[in-house]
């Protein structure tokens, strides 16, 4: 079923990253994605946003979804016809969705997955907690307002870090269970993101689930804020040719450098 485009808007937009062993990486994103590298390392990330009004274009604003998601993604790319094409791609999608036609948030690109998701969004703080109903993903994040662009091991400022996991992404992918893939273009504007010092930040997917412990290091955040937001899907884009197991347990934990 083609989902229409959707808009809305978005109070906050808070995008935490981890440096990924790029073999960890590798083995959870299909072919033929490849995780982007930076500084020698793949890169994940947990984006939070809470979404308000979110609707077809011709529904009112206030029979629009309200929703609380949390999406865990690795950002990738692969070769269309020589041209090389970036892209977000999602590891989950985690949602809790408020207003008329609750059941509809779960129709959302993605396959989101229903959970409890606790934010508390303040003036110079932001944490969220999330447990998803199939116990898979467990999440807590937080941060207060640095007003200086904190220490990364990736990226040099937080408008390098928006570049990579932004609107010049390229958009989410997501596949499904035939190994299709389907891209969602996001429009975010503007796009003015204040970095966090960063007090928490643990992710199951990342410790342990996807990606297995010692193999992701917490890096880098950001905060956005009031932005006006477009979903468009943009239909399948290219199939899986593997679909990899996933990483086994590393002992040795990220190691220093990382490998190629």
């Amino acid at each position: 079923m083609h989902s229409p485009p959707l808009r809305g808007r978005c109070p906050r937009r808070a995008l935490f990253t981890w440096r990924l062993d790029p073999v960890a990486a590798r083995r959870v994103v299909p072919t033929p994605l490849r995780p982007k590298i930076l500084q020698g390392a793949a890169i994940g990330a947990v984006d939070w946003m809470r979404l308000e009004r979110l609707r077809p274009r011709l529904i009112p604003g206030p029979l629009g979804l309200s929703m609380e998601m949390c999406t865990h993604m690795i950002p990738a790319e692969w070769d269309d016809n020589g041209v090389r094409r970036d892209v977000l791609y999602v590891l989950r999608r985690d949602v809790q969705v408020s207003g008329i036609g609750r059941a509809a948030g779960l129709l959302l690109p993605g396959h989101p997955h229903p959970a409890r998701i606790n934010a508390i969004d303040e003036d110079i703080r932001v944490q969220v907690t999330a447990a998803s109903n199939d116990g898979v993903c467990q999440l807590e994040l937080g941060g207060t307002m640095a007003g200086e662009w904190q220490s990364s091991a990736l990226f040099n400022s937080g408008q390098h870090l928006m570049r990579v996991l932004g609107n010049q992404s390229g958009g989410f992918l997501v596949f499904d269970e035939n190994g299709s893939g389907a891209l969602i273009e996001l429009e975010a504007h503007p796009e003015l993101a204040e970095p966090l010092d960063v007090q928490s930040q643990h992710s199951s997917i990342f410790e342990g689930g996807l990606i297995p412990k010692g193999a992701a290091q917490p890096d880098a955040a950001v905060v956005l804020r009031n932005l006006v937001c477009l979903w468009s899907p943009r239909g399948k884009v290219l199939k899986a040719s593997q679909r990899r197991g996933l990483a086994a347990a590393n002992g040795e934990g990220l190691q220093e450098p990382f490998p190629a």
